[in-house]
């Protein structure tokens, strides 16, 4: 007997509020390395009006996704419009069309997600597709290295398909450190780094310029839980790092906390990229240790 084919049709809009730029939001929309914190890594990704976005990926064993997308309308920093195709292996599941709005409020940036789907012979649903555009948007909020004003905080999370011992080791073996230690482009020369409670650790940072970086922090906590610094050298702050096993993997919490507002006013835009640029390398690191 012959299978009956049918379709259903669903329209959702979802609303999220973040507490960064509107800069940065849309950037992690529009730029490639960006997405690929929060949204499966593009093959192919051409942010341009008729551009095309291409990725496939899934969990371990199958089965096979593959997005893609080619985008309809750009509005930098307003709206972005584009279609997409999703299959589960060689199977079409579903097309839709979708509408993504950067809104700025007194309390950040408002988005909203509009989707307009067609879902193709029961193999998705429209409840399935709206949870996992929740979780798809959580995902994003934890990649945006979202500040906490009222604490001069900056934190960032990410996670990663390493065990926690592999990602601990990453953060206290030397030689592993100073192979991702800072932003892209930055290499370090270690000069002391004592371990434990109290501990110095000490090292220049060399710009991709060329230029010179004196750091010089005190080690507070250390355990495969918690890594807790204080930055001694300009500027100050405290930099808390949080191990937790999720799932065979490690979310790592990145916590920066300022003395004072003048400095995470103005530090705050640079240390967001920065930070998710350190975290980036960690995990090209650890990727390339697992193999």
């Amino acid at each position: 007997m012959m299978k009956q084919r049918f379709t259903s049709h669903s329209t959702f809009k979802l609303e999220r509020m973040y507490r960064a730029s509107l800069e940065r939001v849309f950037a992690a929309w529009s730029e490639r390395s960006a997405k690929a914190r929060w949204f499966q890594p593009a093959e192919e990704f051409e942010f341009r009006v008729g551009g095309r976005e291409f990725s496939r990926g899934g969990p371990p064993g199958g089965p096979v996704y593959t997005f893609e997308a080619y985008y309809q309308e750009i509005v930098p920093q307003e709206r972005i419009v584009y279609t997409y195709s999703l299959d589960q292996d060689e199977i079409r599941i579903s097309v839709s069309i979708v509408t993504v709005e950067f809104i700025p409020t007194l309390d950040g940036i408002k988005l909203i997600f509009t989707e307009q789907g067609t879902f193709i012979d029961g193999h998705d649903t429209p409840e399935q597709r709206e949870q996992g555009t929740k979780e798809m948007l959580e995902q994003l909020e934890k990649s945006l290295g979202e500040g906490t004003a009222d604490n001069l905080e900056i934190l960032t999370q990410r996670v990663f398909d390493t065990p926690r011992n592999l990602v601990y080791q990453a953060w206290t073996q030397p030689e592993l450190l100073a192979q991702w230690w800072g932003p892209t482009g930055f290499t370090n020369t270690f000069h002391t780094f004592d371990l434990r409670p109290g501990g110095i650790w000490e090292f220049t940072m060399h710009g991709p310029n060329g230029a010179a970086y004196p750091n010089r922090s005190v080690f507070r906590k250390i355990s495969p839980e918690c890594i807790e610094l204080r930055h001694d050298s300009k500027p100050h702050f405290i930099l808390t790092a949080m191990f937790d096993e999720v799932d065979g993997g490690t979310k790592l919490t990145f916590r920066q906390t300022f003395e004072t507002e003048v400095e995470y006013n103005k530090l705050k835009p640079i240390c967001e990229e920065a930070n998710e640029q350190n975290l980036d390398r960690l995990g090209a690191l650890l990727k390339k240790l697992s193999e």
